[in-house]
């Protein structure tokens, strides 16, 4: 009986031996699993939580109240939000088929033109300042155009740091606003801000002389008072119109009081 007892003893133990490592190596399997498992819930859940982000993020971007669209410096519009498409009537693919620069002359004043292509010529010798503006637009179907106030910054530069493609917002100022007092107080300011640096860009001397316009002396009193030469005068007088942008004198002094000069 006790060899029978001792002979079942090693049997068992030999199975224990022989089955060991394959328990183990089961275990392990099954640790290795659910580790595997865990992963892949976690990244489930990433996933759906990226995939929220992404649909918040669209909707945000294609119901705020502004044109946004992605502009190549060489080919032009080349993205569009939902806003762009629903106020100026083209799509997306409407836009690409016909050419980004081309969509934006359809759309575009022909008197504001300059706008769009001046945006180029900046971000072409950029120094790092944005670029903004005030054009007209009009949708493909209506022939009454409405203002729009744009800035574009730089998105994305080549392998030499050069601008390639601009992030472009537009905002259709067409709506009746609930504060067109300071809207108009805003422009007002803007336009006063501009013509301060446009009159900080002379020279004493025109400045000089521009003052003097301003309050009404002439030509031959403004050369007594400063010890010049009428010739001398009248070329600074040239000068100075032609560093304003003004097509007369009446603009020139206009634009010298609205910048606080007289």
């Amino acid at each position: 009986m006790q060899r029978i007892i001792i002979t079942n003893f090693n049997n068992i133990q030999r199975s224990y031996v022989n089955t060991s490592p394959t328990t183990d190596l089961y275990m392990q399997d099954q640790k290795e699993q659910k580790s595997l498992e865990k992963e892949l819930k976690e990244l489930k859940k990433q996933l759906q939580e990226l995939q929220a982000k992404c649909a918040f993020y669209e909707q945000v971007v294609n119901q705020v109240p502004a044109n946004i669209y992605i502009s190549d410096l060489e080919e032009g519009v080349l993205w569009c939000n939902k806003t762009n498409e629903e106020t100026l009537g083209y799509t997306l693919d409407e836009i690409k088929e016909m050419g980004g620069f081309e969509y934006l002359y359809q759309i575009v004043h022909p008197d504001d033109r300059k706008v769009p292509d001046n945006s180029v010529t900046h971000y072409q010798n950029f120094t790092g300042a944005e670029y903004g503006g005030l054009f007209r637009a009009k949708h493909k179907n209506e022939n009454e155009y409405k203002w729009f106030m744009g800035w574009a910054k730089a998105f994305t530069k080549n392998e030499d740091g050069d601008v390639k493609d601009l992030l472009c917002v537009d905002v259709d100022m067409s709506p009746r606003m609930n504060t067109e007092d300071q809207l108009v107080q805003a422009l007002k300011d803007n336009l006063r801000n501009k013509n301060r640096l446009l009159i900080q860009s002379l020279r004493k001397r025109e400045i000089e002389i521009l003052s003097l316009i301003c309050k009404g002396y002439s030509t031959k009193t403004i050369a007594e008072k400063l010890f010049l030469s009428v010739h001398t005068v009248t070329t600074h007088r040239k000068n100075i119109q032609r560093k304003l942008g003004t097509a007369n004198v009446a603009d020139m002094v206009l634009l010298a009081t609205e910048a606080g000069l007289g």
